[in-house]
């Protein structure tokens, strides 16, 4: 009557290890493929407190435009940021009031990040997390230069929503963004467009995060 005891208490014991071992490595935070989770939810974005994106690709306008266009990011923990973009149509329009180069420069905000991280929502796979974590709102002033006129005759408002794809499955390396715009010139309608960019992000440790 003894051994039955003694035999499931030895089966319970040698039993043991084998379920123990995945909740080891869920622990661990291990990561077997780049849409993983990384048990953080961050990803890499908190190698820097400072990431640089630089894109290139187009704008098009609602009216059948299309300029190559570049922009140059910097955001502060991923979260709060400014923006720098370009646009040239380098002889491109065949309306006389057709924009043929354009300027803008902003703001612009992340606010999806922090509560999801917040709120451990950051549950994988990467490439989902990443690309909402990435929708923003930029808020800024253009400056335009109509095919018969000088740079600046054209200015105003412009806000734009936006997000990114990590083609790397990562918060650093190549990304795709798309983004759609509405612009309120100080005279004349508002102007639609939409920008398709392929873009590079990094991240840099600036002094004011080692100082801390």
């Amino acid at each position: 009557m003894r051994a039955e005891p003694l035999a499931l208490a030895a089966a319970l014991c040698c039993g043991a290890p084998a379920h123990a071992q995945p909740r080891t490595a869920e622990v661990r935070g291990e990561v077997k493929g780049p849409d993983d989770a990384s048990g953080d939810g961050v990803y890499g974005r908190f190698d820097g407190d400072l990431e640089i994106g630089v894109g290139l690709g187009a704008e098009l306008d609602f009216g059948g435009v299309t300029r190559p266009s570049a922009q140059l990011s910097l955001h502060y923990f991923v979260m709060a940021g400014i923006y720098a973009s370009y646009g040239d149509s380098f002889g491109a329009g065949d309306a006389p009031m057709d924009v043929v180069r354009k300027f803008g420069s902003g703001v612009d905000l992340r606010p999806v990040f922090v509560p999801r991280w917040a709120n451990a929502m950051e549950a994988g796979p990467a490439l989902l997390d990443l690309t909402l974590d990435s929708i923003s709102l930029a808020l800024g002033a253009f400056w335009a230069e109509p095919e018969e006129g000088a740079f600046g005759d054209q200015r105003g408002f412009e806000t734009s929503l936006g997000f990114g794809v990590p083609l790397f499955g990562r918060a650093d390396g190549l990304w795709l963004e798309a983004r759609g715009a509405l612009r309120w010139p100080d005279e004349g309608e508002r102007e639609e467009s939409l920008f398709a960019l392929l873009s590079w992000h990094s991240f840099v440790l600036t002094p004011l995060a080692k100082s801390q």
